[in-house]
């Protein structure tokens, strides 16, 4: 079977013995060999077998899809995280050009322009990004 880790709970027996439930296509399963466990987090796409065990499922054979970079998730912010990272990029950027001297509308353009860059900037993994603005990209320093 393949399917991507939703959500991962650590658990521990009565007898004291560690062990993780993970919940995959709203199915839950308990998995007990610990050579799994630093792999087995949210997001990671696993291919596994289960048995059956009384009402529990136990994953067995557990293989991480490859893609996985280094068996780490990658991030997908939900909804609400990513609302929260927008803010944040707004606000820095409102701070970054609260000193630049410019009309009311342009200054709240070049502040929506540098928000959304520090937006691609944070979800698309840090790498570089050009600015879409061909005006010289440099989003407000310098500018008088």
């Amino acid at each position: 079977m393949r399917g991507t880790i939703e959500q991962v709970w650590e658990n521990e027996s009565r007898k004291g013995q560690k062990y993780l439930t993970v919940q995959v296509g709203g199915e839950r399963y308990s998995v007990w060999d610990d050579k799994y466990f630093d792999t087995l987090q949210e997001g990671v796409t696993v291919d596994y077998d289960f048995r059956q065990s009384g009402n529990f499922k136990n994953m067995t054979d557990i293989e991480p899809v490859d893609g996985n970079s280094n068996g780490l998730p990658r991030y997908q912010p939900n909804g609400k995280d990513r609302q929260i990272a927008r803010m944040s990029c707004l606000k820095s950027a409102s701070e970054i050009l609260a000193p630049v001297q410019l009309d009311p509308d342009a200054k709240k353009d070049l502040t929506i322009e540098t928000a959304r860059f520090f937006e691609r900037y944070v979800f698309e993994g840090g790498q570089e990004v050009p600015a879409q603005n061909s005006g010289g990209g440099n989003h407000g320093r310098g500018r008088q």
